[in-house]
């Protein structure tokens, strides 16, 4: 599962134009975070997201592990949502990034993930009120419900039980 994992962020990087080798700095990371959280679907936001991506998969400041647990929103590339899934994957990945450089801890943080992507869900569903996707509305009703906290502490100590097995950039 791990290297299917790594195999997915890197085709969504050369999907995006990224090549491996490009280095991105902790502050160029966090500015394309905040870029991308003002206007994910933006011309300027998709360009972050490249970034963003790109962070990761180099960067030994961010830990994140993906599972379907942590991203069950994900369905093949030729979905007919795929874009907005895969938008929801990159701001997942952002808020998750962006806690950890915020804390100074390389510490997987699902919580920090599924907030923004609450968040950019809200945003796309501003701008097409026709997006909806059962998965992402599962996690709204969690939050709303008080949940959504100790679901992802549930995940992240199984995944610590199961050592990690699905870390997607180390």
């Amino acid at each position: 599962m791990k290297y299917r994992c790594v195999i997915f962020l890197l085709s969504i990087l050369i999907f995006t134009g990224v090549e491996a080798a490009q280095a991105v700095s902790r502050e160029a990371a966090l500015q394309a975070i905040e870029v991308f959280q003002k206007d994910p679907a933006g011309t300027d936001g998709l360009t972050a997201a490249t970034t963003i991506m790109a962070f990761v998969q180099k960067s030994d400041e961010v830990h994140l592990s993906l599972s379907k647990a942590v991203v069950p929103w994900l369905k093949s590339k030729d979905a007919p949502d795929a874009d907005t899934r895969s938008l929801l994957l990159t701001a997942y990945v952002a808020g998750n990034a962006r806690a950890q450089l915020q804390s100074g801890k390389a510490e997987d943080d699902v919580y920090a993930g599924w907030q923004q992507v609450l968040s950019t869900y809200a945003q796309l569903q501003h701008i097409n009120p026709t997006v909806k996707l059962p998965e992402i509305d599962d996690l709204k009703a969690k939050e709303k419900g008080g949940t959504l906290h100790s679901c992802a502490t549930t995940i992240l100590a199984q995944q610590k039980t199961e050592g990690g097995a699905q870390n997607s950039n180390h």
